[in-house]
């Protein structure tokens, strides 16, 4: 098949026809970040200028806007930023039964990520494929199709709700030391992360995204050698690439995709390493944030994080001017609302659930956890409309729980042997 442009053969054939009228996703990945780039280069001049007339804002400090401003690009350097290391002893750790503690605690967190995230995907195919009867005329239907603003109303509930919180509960919190700028990172790559992931569907097969998926462990772990200088031993790069190769087995044999229908292409290669670098960032930079001392807590993170997302969604609305559609066809139609608004409450309470996770017990728990997620959907999918699993299957399977309990055993051991 011949690329409609030049800049296409470039970036290889994607896996499916396009659009005559659909841009190359390099211009439209630039046009996103152009957009972006109205918010992150002013922001970026006002963080090196107040940090240029720091003493400036000091003495400023009775007024709130310079408070404001200070805490955006400075911080609280008033508190010593210190890494906390791995191998510090906590207190829970002289209790006897932590380990069973910690396994009540994964287990809780487990079943609030997958539970929010089950209505999350159920609300967002209502909302999306489903239609809305007008109020003027109720025989009348329309579907609502501006993802976006879905985003955009997340944020927005995630961010009331952090305030609330945060508000209430102001005097417990500890002082926020880092710059809140610094929310900012994971917010851009996590929204690239997300971007990746969508585009990427389009150009790559099954096979290679459930191969790139099930990595996730891998990738998240040498990406916390970067950012979080984060040392691991072999047995546990061992560990993850079996967890990595099971589930790539149980997947690819599992599922009734057909291969044949969408090959992969150099974009979707491309794309998929987007998706896998930005996720890793993501979940290691906001551990490396809940590591630091005092400890950002979970609600200062939400609301650092939804306030740059938010910003940054509308933004995106604007420009592409769906903001104002967006909110006629919400007061226009009969239950959008309520369904955006359900959506959004989920979408809250699943940020709960994964920061606490990856505070508690780190980033590539939480990989895992999702990587085992999938596995999970399948597995009661195939019990619950009678379907056999292959052998391979269910090989996959044991080599994935296998991996994860011999890892468990080994740092249980090892921390009993410390002691």
């Amino acid at each position: 098949m011949e690329s409609p442009s030049p800049l296409g053969r470039a970036f290889d054939v994607p896996a499916r026809t396009m659009s005559p009228d659909e841009i190359a996703w390099p211009l439209r990945l630039l046009l996103i970040l152009l957009g972006y780039a109205t918010v992150v280069v002013p922001a970026a001049f006002v963080v090196v200028y107040i940090r240029r007339n720091s003493d400036y804002f000091e003495n400023r400090s009775k007024s709130l806007w310079a408070r404001w401003l200070r805490l955006f690009a400075v911080g609280n350097p008033g508190y010593e930023l210190l890494v906390e290391e791995n191998t510090q002893k906590r207190k829970e750790d002289r209790l006897e039964n932590k380990f069973w503690h910690d396994l009540f605690l994964l287990l809780f967190f487990f079943s609030g990520i997958q539970t929010t995230l089950v209505m999350m995907g159920f609300l967002q195919e209502r909302i999306i494929t489903l239609g809305y009867p007008l109020q003027s005329d109720p025989d009348k239907v329309d579907k609502f199709g501006d993802a976006q603003f879905l985003i955009f109303c997340n944020r927005l509930v995630a961010l009331v709700f952090s305030v609330f919180v945060l508000s209430i509960n102001w005097k417990r919190q500890p002082p926020h030391v880092p710059p809140l700028y610094v929310h900012s990172y994971t917010s851009f790559s996590n929204t690239l992360s997300s971007w990746c992931q969508y585009e990427a569907l389009k150009y790559v097969s099954f096979p290679t995204q459930t191969i790139c998926k099930a990595s996730k462990v891998v990738v998240t772990m040498l990406m916390g050698r970067v950012v979080r200088g984060q040392k691991y031993s072999w047995f546990e790069y061992g560990c993850g690439t079996m967890i990595a190769c099971g589930a790539s087995l149980f997947l690819l044999s599992s599922s009734s995709h057909s291969s044949a229908m969408i090959s992969t292409s150099f974009s979707g290669l491309l794309l998929m390493i987007g998706y896998l670098l930005f996720d890793a960032f993501t979940l290691n930079w906001q551990k490396a944030l809940f590591d630091t001392r005092p400890r950002v807590s979970k609600y200062q993170m939400m609301f650092g994080v939804n306030a740059f997302s938010g910003i940054l969604c509308l933004v995106s609305l604007v420009e592409q001017k769906t903001l104002w559609s967006s909110l006629a066809f919400v007061s226009l139609h009969l239950g959008v609302a309520q369904d955006i608004f359900l959506l959004s409450f989920a979408g809250a309470a699943g940020q709960l659930f994964i920061y606490a996770t990856i505070e508690k017990f780190g980033p590539i728990v939480f990989a895992v956890i999702m990587t085992i997620r999938q596995m999970l959907s399948i597995m009661l999918s195939a019990i619950y409309y009678k379907h056999e699993m292959s052998v391979v299957a269910l090989l996959g399977f044991i080599i994935v729980f296998a991996s994860i309990f011999v890892d468990i055993q080994k740092k249980y051991f090892d921390k009993r042997i410390s002691k």
